[in-house]
Order: structure tokens, then sequence, then C-alpha cells
């Protein structure tokens, strides 16, 4: 081939190439803003964990962490790191379950399985936070806690209630009278007590219908 077939196929193909190379820039940089957002949510949400965002964060890491890359060791290590919390949250703990020493061991895996996953996520993205960082650096109101909280009491009761495992606590402090009604209930009673003679018998009188 001479070299004025090369001058043209290289006129040719400059074009495509630069489109090509933007195409691949542009879906390169649109992946890395979705894995931030997906990065950012779970940070934010730390403390409050019960959030939707935090929830639909966790559920996208399998879609835009999955490897598509020979060697993309960090992205499998994001993927390892949120199957193991998953597997946490899978197993749970029992129904029922009471004995506080085995709740607080749970939550603590789960703390533990998402400082891990944090940290192989701030990896993958270029981030350089340590696990103590990722486990301490969270400013979380006393009053969001006792809200929360409050929150799930309530559903919990209102659970028990719907399903008549639970009742509603009434009170009655002063029920509404009027003086008219008492004085009509009293009269009621006098009349209905002097209808007995002392024996308990009811007394009949037999009134003449006149002519």
């Amino acid at each position: 081939m001479t070299i004025e077939w090369w001058v043209v196929l290289a006129t040719l193909a400059g074009p495509v190439i630069a489109v090509q190379t933007q195409k691949f820039i542009e879906r390169a940089t649109e992946s890395r803003r979705r894995r931030l957002q997906i990065f950012n949510t779970l940070m934010a949400n730390r403390a409050t964990r019960l959030a939707d965002d935090y929830v639909r964060a966790l559920n996208l890491i399998d879609i835009e962490f999955l490897p598509r890359r020979f060697g993309s060791t960090k992205d499998r290590e994001v993927i390892n790191a949120w199957r193991e919390l998953f597997g946490e949250f899978t197993q749970g703990i029992a129904r029922g379950e009471t004995d506080q020493v085995l709740i607080n061991a749970w939550h603590q895996r789960c703390d533990d399985r998402l400082i891990e996953l944090l940290s192989a996520m701030s990896s993958a993205l270029g981030y350089s936070f340590s696990k103590e960082e990722l486990r301490r650096g969270i400013y979380y109101p006393q009053g969001h806690v006792e809200r929360e909280q409050a929150q799930l009491a309530i559903l919990a009761g209102l659970k028990n209630i719907v399903s008549g495992d639970g009742a509603l606590r009434m009170k009655v402090t002063e029920v509404p009278v009027s003086d008219e009604l008492v004085n009509a209930q009293r009269v009621l009673a006098e009349k209905s007590a002097g209808a007995y003679d002392k024996d308990g018998a009811f007394r009949v009188r037999m009134v003449k219908e006149k002519e």
C-alpha cells in the first residue's frame, strides 16, 4: 500500500476515531458520576439507614460497580464487600429475639461490613478515607435519634393493634353531663324505688277507666 493510501485512510479514520474516543470519555464520565452519587448517598446516610435513598443506593451497587474490565480488582472488592453486608442483612436475627446481647452483636457486624464496603468504594473512586474516619466521622443530632426511635415505636404499636396483638389504652377523667339529665335520672330512680313495698313486691294500682 502506497503512502498516498495511508494518508487517505488516516484522513477518513481520524474523525471516526475522534468521535468514538469522545463517546468513550462521556460514558466513563457518566459512569463515575453515578458511582460518586451512590458513594455520596451512603456516606450522607450512614446514621439514617432506614432512609429510602440509602436503600436505593445499596441496590445500585451491583449495577454500577460490576467489574467490566480485565484486572478491575477494586470494583471486585466493592462487590464482595457489598455481598458480605447483604449476607448479614438477609441472615438478620431470629424473629422475636429479645436477647439484647445478640441484637447488639448483629448490629455491630452490620456496622463493620458497612465500613468495609465504604472503604472499598472509597478506594475504587480514588479517595483515601481511613476506616476510622468512615466509622467515626458521622454527625447525627440526638434529637434525630429520639425522633427515629419514636417513629419506630409508633409503627410497632400500630402494627400490634392492627394484628390484634395490642390495644389502645383509655383513661376517662371526666364525663360531660347536664343538670337536667342528672335531675331526670334522680326522679326516675326515686319513682322506681317507690314502686316496691317493704317486702320487695312490685305494687300495682288498678284504676277504673271512666265511661
